[in-house]
């Protein structure tokens, strides 16, 4: 079942959490800076949501928030801005980070 409660906090940790993943587990690094933006239960609560789901389950879940949390261009860029700053905040942007936000853009 898919919750359609989250505040966009709760939906972006998500979102993120996904993208970080996107090619390998989520590395430390990652998860460390995504636990920064939001309290510790908010974290654990959208972790525990996240390891129960497979990799459609995740695309359903980001498409069921779309008219909520991503309806303009605005909206989604600034779930794109929250991805990219994960991507970059090892300082090394590389082709594939930029390719991966790329196919993230394409999910949403």
């Amino acid at each position: 079942m898919i919750p359609t409660d989250w505040t966009y906090e709760e939906f972006s940790t998500f979102a993120m959490l996904y993208a970080a993943s996107i090619n390998t587990d989520v590395e430390p690094e990652d998860e460390a800076l995504i636990r920064q933006r939001v309290d510790e239960d908010t974290f654990k609560k959208i972790k525990s949501v996240f390891g129960q789901c497979s990799d459609i389950k995740c695309i359903e879940l980001l498409r069921a928030y779309h008219d909520r949390y991503m309806a303009d261009e605005a909206s989604r860029q600034r779930l794109l801005d929250d991805v990219r700053k994960l991507f970059e905040a090892d300082e090394k942007f590389t082709n594939y980070e930029r390719e991966l936000v790329h196919m993230f853009k394409m999910v949403l």
